[in-house]
């Protein structure tokens, strides 16, 4: 009579495969039993087919998060061109949020390195803008 049920024992580690000796029921080691109890904890990753938007053909999922084809070896020649556009417009879109100018003045406004840039350079010229509408 052991802790598992009879039809749990195996003769053989569950997790690593190696041969069970002695009272030993599903487990070879404490180490083993851990690692297996964390394995069916894990959550699994589901895979799943999406569409590319830029080039419409479906593409294996291997992250949640991703959006469009493997540049190197599902993307065809026309989806590698969009994808090239797309690292083009966020490199300009970048240097555009770098020389952001206050809205008012015309000076540089400052961007702090996250989210969008600054519309106007300082609170008075804020506050200049928002009167010069106010009155028009």
């Amino acid at each position: 009579m052991g802790y598992y049920d009879s039809d749990n024992h195996t003769d053989e580690c569950q997790h690593c495969g190696e041969p069970l000796t002695g009272r030993q029921e599903r487990y070879c080691s404490a180490a083993c039993r851990q690692a297996g109890f964390r394995e069916s904890r894990r959550p699994r990753r589901r895979l799943a087919l999406k569409p590319c938007p830029l080039c419409g053909d479906s593409f294996l999922a291997t992250y949640p998060l991703k959006k469009f084809c493997d540049y190197e070896s599902e993307a065809e020649r026309d989806c590698q061109d969009a994808q090239d556009d797309l690292e083009e417009a966020e490199l300009i879109a970048a240097v555009e949020r770098e020389e952001a100018v206050c809205a008012h003045c015309g000076e540089p406004a400052g961007w702090s390195g996250r989210g969008r840039p600054r519309r106007f350079c300082s609170n008075r010229c804020k506050t200049a803008d928002y009167r010069k509408r106010k009155i028009a």
